[in-house]
């Protein structure tokens, strides 16, 4: 007898079999709870040996995310850019920073997250707009550059040490000891002479001070001739000064007397070439007329009946006619 198989069953009892063993590998993975994540971005300044993908990102101990990818910053080889999915409910702010710790004696590490306190969101982002998380380095990296440094700084020293400390200069010093004990013992040979040097150096100094006093008495005396002096200069200047403003009245009276006389001197030159003309030919006219009167006045004298009849006629001279009658003759009235 024929089995008959039906292959839509089976193909939809395996389809639910997968779902149900994908379901089952997700809650064991997750735990049963949903969570949602946000991706960030650090990028560290110093070494990340021992941190891979997937390593746990954890907020002061509590694990919140994983690493998703470590690379090296394109922009900026010296940095490495670290992409991280954080829980979007961990409390990441403006003051978080993330720093490198080794996990255990594994060898490896992971991120870990301080801060938090403030209640500033997180703003700095990326130019593709992801948000980035400070970085700050550890005190491991810190202690393993200071010790870089000290080391270096150390056979710096050890170099200079072995430098100063050469044959050369070992022969160096030992010629300036050499000198030194020459120059001591040649002090203690003189010393009654330097004694005396001092004494005698000692009175000079004495007298010195005692010059320098004698100095310091002359330049107070000077310096109260220079202030007399200086009174005697500002009492002469004062009357320079009321001299210089005298001469200076003077000299505009004078300004103003000559103003005058020049004036003057205008006026009678205008007086003599425009008014003494005038003057003289009234004279002469008035003289001329004086004459003419005083001619009338004779001839009145003489005839009156002049003012009736007119001046008598002029008798004839020789040869000219009785007739003729004189210029100055007057017709009677009819």
């Amino acid at each position: 007898m024929d089995s008959k198989i039906n292959y839509t069953a089976v193909g939809l009892f395996v389809l639910l079999l997968g779902l149900g063993l994908a379901a089952t590998a997700y809650w064991l993975v997750t735990g049963g709870k949903q969570q949602s994540f946000t991706p960030y971005v650090i990028y560290a300044t110093d070494s990340v040996a021992g941190l891979t993908v997937n390593s746990h990102v954890l907020y002061r101990g509590v694990d919140v995310g994983e690493v998703k990818e470590i690379r090296i910053d394109e922009n900026n080889p010296g940095r490495i850019r670290i992409r991280v999915d954080i829980d979007a409910k961990a409390p990441i702010r403006a003051d978080t920073v993330a720093e490198l710790r080794p996990q255990g004696v594994t060898g490896l590490s992971v991120l870990n997250l301080t801060g938090g306190k403030s209640n500033t969101p997180l703003l700095q982002r990326t130019k593709n707009g992801e948000l980035v998380i400070p970085y700050e380095p550890s005190i491991f990296s810190r202690l393993e550059g200071g010790l870089s440094d000290t080391m270096v700084k150390i056979t710096s020293i050890s170099d200079r040490l072995d430098q100063l400390f050469s044959e050369k200069n070992i022969a160096i010093f030992d010629n300036m000891l050499q000198n030194i004990n020459g120059l001591t013992t040649v002090l203690a040979e003189h010393q009654t002479d330097i004694s005396a040097a001092i004494i005698a150096g000692r009175k000079t100094l004495e007298n010195t001070a005692v010059a320098s006093q004698s100095a310091n008495t002359l330049i107070m005396q000077s310096q109260m001739l220079v202030s007399s002096f200086n009174k005697s200069i500002q009492g002469l200047k004062s009357t320079l000064d009321a001299a210089n403003e005298a001469a200076n009245k003077v000299s505009a009276a004078s300004d103003n007397t000559i103003a005058m006389t020049q004036t003057g001197n205008q006026t009678l030159n205008n007086f003599n070439q425009r008014t003494l003309p005038v003057l003289d030919g009234l004279l002469s006219q008035l003289q001329e007329t004086s004459v003419a009167l005083t001619r009338l006045v004779n001839q009145l004298n003489d005839n009156p009946s002049q003012i009736l009849y007119g001046a008598a006629p002029i008798p004839p001279g020789p040869g000219e006619g009785k007739t003729s009658a004189s210029p100055n003759q007057i017709a009677p009235s009819p």
